[in-house]
C-alpha cells in the first residue's frame, strides 16, 4: 500500500476519533432518554420539543461525519491487509460498512420519530432497538476477527490495536446488555478508532514508497 493511503487514511481515523468525542459530549443532557420522548412517556411543550430537536439535529450531524471518517478509516485497514494477501479482510470490512449504514439507518428512524413524519411510534422504537443492537455488533465482530490475523508483533502500535479489538470488544459487548458497562460501547468505537490511527502511522513511517 502506498505511503500517503497509510497517512491519508490514518488522518480519517484520528478525524473519526475527534468527531466520536464530540457526538458523546454533545448529546442532549437531560433527565429523560429520547426513547420515553418518542414514546410519549415524557410530555414536553413546543419549545422544550424544538430545542431538543435542533441538539438532536447537531449530534446527528456529527455522528453522520463521524461514520464517513470511521469508512475511509476503515478503507486504510482494508488496503493494507489486502496487500496482504488477507481473504479475511473482505468479510471484516463488509461487515464494519454495514454496521455504518445501519447506524445511520438508525439516526434516521429516530430522528424521523422525533419530529413526527413516521406512525406507529410503538412498532418503529422496536425496529430502531434492534437496528441500533445490530450496528454495534457488526463492526465488533469485524475487529474482533480482524485482530486475530495480525502478525505476531510486539510494537506498542500493535499491541493497542490487538488490545482494542479483543479485550476492548469484550468489554464493550458486556457494555450493551450490563448497566454498570454502559458507557464502554460508544467509547470502544472511539477507541478502535484511536488504535487503528497509530496502527496506521506506523506503517506510514515504515513504507518508503
Amino acid at each position: 500500500m502506498a505511503k500517503n493511503i497509510y497517512l491519508n487514511t490514518a488522518l480519517l481515523s484520528l478525524l473519526a476519533f475527534v468527531l466520536l468525542l464530540l457526538v458523546i459530549f454533545t448529546w442532549p443532557f437531560i433527565e429523560y432518554s429520547l426513547h420515553d420522548v418518542l414514546l410519549g412517556s415524557i410530555k414536553l411543550s413546543a419549545i422544550e420539543k424544538e430545542h431538543l430537536i435542533q441538539l438532536v439535529r447537531v449530534n446527528y450531524a456529527l455522528d453522520t461525519l463521524f461514520i464517513f471518517a470511521w469508512i475511509g478509516s476503515w478503507v486504510g485497514l482494508f488496503l493494507h491487509f489486502k496487500s496482504l494477501n488477507s481473504k479475511l479482510i473482505r468479510i471484516c470490512f463488509g461487515l464494519s460498512l454495514l454496521g455504518a449504514l445501519l447506524d445511520i439507518t438508525e439516526n434516521t428512524i429516530s430522528f424521523s420519530l422525533l419530529i413526527g413524519t413516521l406512525k406507529s411510534v410503538e412498532n418503529w422504537v422496536f425496529v430502531h432497538t434492534i437496528i441500533s443492537d445490530v450496528s454495534y455488533w457488526l463492526p465488533m465482530i469485524a475487529s474482533f476477527m480482524l485482530v486475530l490475523i495480525l502478525p505476531k508483533q510486539k510494537n506498542t502500535a500493535t499491541m493497542l490495536f490487538k488490545f482494542t479489538g479483543s479485550v476492548g470488544v469484550l468489554f464493550a459487548i458486556l457494555g450493551m446488555y450490563i448497566s454498570f458497562f454502559a458507557v464502554i460501547p460508544d467509547y470502544w468505537f472511539g477507541l478502535w478508532a484511536f488504535a487503528t490511527a497509530v496502527f496506521l502511522f506506523d506503517y506510514y513511517k515504515k513504507v518508503t514508497y
